[in-house]
């Protein structure tokens, strides 16, 4: 298992197995004793009851994609292919006006390449509602929110910026 990226309630795992099993075979490859999963398996993954509280046990795996290819930028930004059909996930940004495709998250991770959008929205100022158009950076890579000192403690990422930088003052 490895794990592709990860966010406050879900986490995307590629696991490895049997290619002739095809990509529904969860975990049957990895499992080692089986007679120990069986018996521990209804603690951590929902039965078949399709009910509402065992599907959102706390702390508990329920697969929600399985498909064969996944790439991920950082937590929210990532590409799967479901089936035949490519689903994009980018935080922030409306897929419905601006096409972002498996090739432009690839010329990211390759290059470097940063592939820009406008976003709209409404807005209201002074009783008047505006459509209000804004650019930004949809596909720039991994950003970090925060950067660890060797102290603990946190400042927040500005691109650019190490944390050699950073000066620490002890009071």
């Amino acid at each position: 298992m490895h794990f592709v990226e990860g966010d406050t309630d879900s986490v995307y795992w590629a696991i490895s197995g049997s290619a002739d099993t095809g990509y529904l075979q969860q975990f049957d490859y990895d499992i080692k004793d089986k007679q120990f999963y069986d018996d521990n398996a209804k603690s951590f993954f929902p039965m078949f009851e399709n009910n509402l509280l065992n599907e959102k046990k706390i702390l508990d795996l329920a697969p929600k994609n399985q498909d064969t290819e996944i790439i991920a930028l950082a937590p929210k930004i990532y590409y799967i292919k479901v089936g035949e059909n490519d689903k994009i996930k980018l935080k922030g940004a409306n897929l419905n006006i601006f096409k972002i495709s498996k090739q432009n998250i690839i010329d990211n991770i390759n290059e470097g390449t940063i592939t820009k959008a406008t976003n709209m929205r409404l807005g209201q100022k002074n009783y008047i509602m505006l459509k209000i158009a804004k650019k930004k950076n949809d596909i720039t890579g991994i950003h970090t929110m925060a950067i660890v000192l060797k102290d603990q403690s946190c400042c927040p990422y500005v691109l650019g910026l190490k944390v050699c930088d950073y000066i620490i003052d002890s009071v």
